[in-house]
């Protein structure tokens, strides 16, 4: 049994059709007609797009596993840097069980290295499958679908500042999410695939808000009726939510407010965890009551899993984070989850709130013990260093450092986007 992994090319599109359809098959026609609307598509971008690579396996000459791999330009503490994203991983329905997808995700990760990016991503189809390969959890995205009214206001003034968008205005939405992800930590800049989706998209609506001619921030919705006999039953479904400061976000929920008489509901997501704090009713519309004394403000999931491929190449990528001023030097021991071996990493906090490698024959002051996809996340800033040391996720050598460390990886915007890939 011969196998290969190697770029696809227009070629190979019947088998990776067949790939494709098999291994997401929901909300698609699966038949003839499937095949002609997304073949036109994948040889486009297959022939166009420059951040988009189609790989397959190949065993024994035959195709049975493909993937997209992205290029991702992605905030990482405040600076724009290169990151891959994994995409559309499908293995024929004849080849699974066969450690075709463990190959795949290797693969994934040496292109990522060889690429010169500081992170590994993708969105998991089954969280433990990823884990168990040392994929770390990043931030919860919040969904909230909650009445209409319960938005927070805007001044007329503000909303005077709105207008709707067309197709010419695309360019200018680039540009403002370019400049929304160059703010937001974990926040991805678009690649083709949502480039060309927002293009092709004529059901949503999309207002802006404009100050001296810049477009500053926009919402895109689509309205939706929710009753078969009623159509003034309706609710609003928030697609994308972008603002460059908070009173630009203000506006656009308060004209989404303002179509109350229209859509009685409205449902939007953010990655911010203290988005409930604007609202002057956070009780969401299911008025579902927890346990004790606890009314639901919205659901919660998990989307793009991290890993850090390599720490010490991450570290250095990200010398310019800054910390709080400490003299200390950290050790870090990990499981790599995937190699099935034991990684060390050694830092330095320095009293200039920088950090950077230290050799690691060097003594430490403190050891940390986790996996890598746990050392992913805190590296990362998804999840807080004393949380997971009370539930076990971490541990360390000395407990007296344990306010120390929680302190130094504080991050006071933890890392969400809201790409589609």
């Amino acid at each position: 049994m011969a196998r290969e992994i190697k770029l696809l090319t227009p070629e190979y599109i019947e088998d990776y059709l067949t790939i494709y359809l098999n291994a997401y098959p929901a909300y698609k026609d699966v038949g003839h007609a499937g095949c002609e609307k997304y073949r036109p598509r994948i040889l486009h971008s297959m022939q166009n797009d420059k951040d988009v690579h189609f790989y397959g396996l190949f065993e024994d000459g035959r195709l049975i596993a493909t993937m997209k791999l992205i290029d991702f330009s992605l905030n990482l503490f405040g600076r724009m840097q290169p990151a891959c994203g994994l995409m559309a991983l499908g293995v024929h329905p004849l080849y699974k069980k066969n450690r075709a997808a463990l190959e795949m995700v290797k693969f994934f990760e040496k292109y990522a290295a060889g690429q010169g990016a500081a992170l590994a991503m993708l969105l998991p189809f089954r969280m433990d499958f990823y884990r168990q390969m040392g994929y770390g959890y990043g931030t919860k995205l919040d969904e909230y679908r909650l009445p209409t009214l319960s938005l927070p206001k805007a001044e007329k003034e503000e909303i005077a500042k709105l207008r709707f968008l067309g197709a010419a205005d695309i360019p200018a939405m680039l540009a403002c999410h370019s400049a929304f992800a160059a703010k937001n930590h974990g926040m991805a800049a678009k690649f083709s695939d949502e480039i060309r989706s927002l293009a092709e998209d004529d059901q949503s609506r999309r207002v802006a808000y404009f100050e001296d001619g810049r477009m500053l921030g926009y919402v895109s919705y689509a309205t939706v009726c929710e009753s078969a006999v009623n159509y003034t039953q309706n609710r609003m479904e928030v697609s994308e939510l972008v603002y460059l400061n908070g009173r630009v976000l203000r506006c656009l929920l308060g004209y989404l407010r303002n179509q109350s008489d229209l859509a009685q509901t409205v449902v939007l997501r953010s990655g911010e965890a203290d988005f409930y704090h604007l609202l002057p009713s956070a009780q969401d519309v299911s008025e579902n009551y927890i346990d004790f004394g606890f009314l639901q403000t919205n659901v919660a999931a998990v989307g793009t899993m991290y890993k850090i491929v390599d720490p010490q190449k991450f570290v250095r990528a990200t010398a310019y984070r800054r910390f709080p001023a400490a003299s200390l030097t950290v050790r870090f021991v990990y499981e790599n989850e995937l190699e099935h071996t034991n990684g060390s990493l050694c830092v330095r906090f320095s009293p200039e709130g920088l950090w950077e490698l230290a050799a690691e024959d060097k003594a430490c002051d403190v050891t940390v013990t986790s996996t890598l996809a746990t050392l992913s996340s805190l590296l990362m800033g998804s999840l807080g260093f004393s949380a997971l040391v009370r539930l076990g996720g971490l541990s360390l050598s000395d407990p007296q450092y344990e306010e120390t460390l929680d302190e130094l990886f504080y991050c006071r915007q933890k890392p969400w986007t809201n790409t589609d890939y």
